[in-house]
């Protein structure tokens, strides 16, 4: 009951985990990012910039 759950091993480090965190916690600047809210797509792009790549039709 206390170990850690089995599966893939997240592609992303602390410091990028904290990063995604916080760019959802305070959201797009419509100005510079041409949304009001994040959509999927947005976030999927997002993670290019960490060099991987995430296909959003999986996270339906």
């Amino acid at each position: 009951m206390d170990r850690k759950a089995r599966g893939q091993p997240s592609r992303l480090n602390a410091d990028q985990r904290a990063a995604l965190a916080r760019i959802v916690e305070e959201g797009p600047t419509p100005v510079i990012h041409g949304v009001v809210r994040w959509r999927i797509v947005d976030l999927c792009q997002w993670f290019e910039t960490f060099r991987l790549s995430v296909a959003w039709s999986f996270l339906r």
